[in-house]
């Protein structure tokens, strides 16, 4: 689907259920927010429902408490098989404990993302992989429908664009991304505020966690890859909350040699999954999807149930295929 085709769909479709995958960030979360509010504007049944609660430093993006959350404030719609799921930020698979339900029950889905696909899932949407963000396409969405943005939906759309760009450093960062945030700023974001949420609010456990991992780090393939591993044991000594930790992965790349950082980690329930970055030459979605995952090209991820060696083994091989 285009631009001008998701957008009319949109527009024809009355009752909508919006969600985004496991472990919600700030993109999903950003783009689910602004997205409600202007299918608010159009008098729109609109429920917002995620698998899993998100992170307590993305409170600020939900202003109206619209992002809801199965089994802890909401619940389906009685008359699911009236609703049309539209997934953000990922793919249908990657969306948790409520896919089974939504994908079977729900009369349509649809998709709005930004991650290269994977060549063996088909479903219909608007998939532009070479945008910075999945904010950045619902503003697309909203501008194109002729909506107002007001200052709460600029805070959420600028949110989930600075953290999927980490920034606006991030490979595609282009133009449109800038000329956009310029747009949420005129309309009332102050972008200091956004980075310290982001940030800058983490606990006093998520520095000790940190401080923990990098403590495990090793430089593989000749110093050019970065590998980090977080058992359940240190997330538990350290007083951190498991979403406190995902930028950890991007401190190997810190170092000039280094082309590629692999963190392995593993959260309080015992649930295990890789993150991989990249400084371009590896491709990281192509090696997540050969393991289940998906991402883009220089950050991805996956889960697994492998000891960390087993499966460390097999992605140290596969990112030296990039290295030779």
């Amino acid at each position: 689907m285009t631009l001008d085709e998701i957008r009319q769909f949109l527009e024809d479709t009355n009752k909508l259920l919006l969600t985004t995958h496991e472990s919600p960030d700030g993109d999903g979360l950003g783009a689910e927010y602004a997205l409600c509010e202007a299918f608010l504007q159009l008098g729109k049944e609109i429920c917002v429902l995620n698998a899993e609660i998100p992170s307590s430093k993305y409170a600020f993006i939900d202003k109206k408490g619209l992002l809801k959350t199965l089994g802890i404030d909401a619940e389906y719609p009685q008359d699911l098989n009236e609703w049309t799921l539209v997934v953000l930020d990922t793919e249908p698979t990657n969306i948790g404990s409520i896919s089974e339900t939504v994908l079977n029950e729900c009369r349509d889905v649809v998709v709005i993302d930004h991650h290269k696909p994977k060549t063996n899932i088909n479903y219909r949407g608007w998939l532009a992989p070479e945008s910075s963000s999945t904010c950045e396409m619902v503003f697309q969405i909203i501008d194109d429908m002729k909506l107002k943005i007001r200052k709460d939906m600029a805070v959420a759309l600028y949110a989930g664009i600075v953290y999927d760009t980490g920034s606006f450093i991030y490979p595609k960062t282009q133009a449109q991304t800038f000329r956009i945030a310029e747009n949420l700023v005129s309309k009332g974001v102050i972008p200091n505020e956004i980075y310290t949420k982001l940030y800058e609010s983490k606990s006093a456990g998520a520095l000790i966690c940190q401080s923990l991992v990098t403590s495990t780090m090793s430089l593989r393939d000749n110093g050019r890859v970065g590998v980090q591993i977080m058992p359940r044991e240190t997330l538990i000594a350290s007083g951190a909350v498991y979403d406190e930790t995902q930028e950890i992965v991007n401190i190997p790349l810190q170092c000039s040699d280094v082309r590629a950082s692999v963190f392995l980690k593993e959260n309080k329930q015992g649930i295990r999954r890789c993150s991989i970055r990249s400084k371009g030459e590896v491709d990281c979605a192509a090696i997540a999807h050969t393991f289940g995952g998906g991402g883009h090209k220089t950050a991805a991820g996956f889960k697994f149930v492998d000891s960390f060696e087993e499966i460390l083994e097999k992605i140290l091989d596969a990112i030296h295929n990039y290295l030779t």
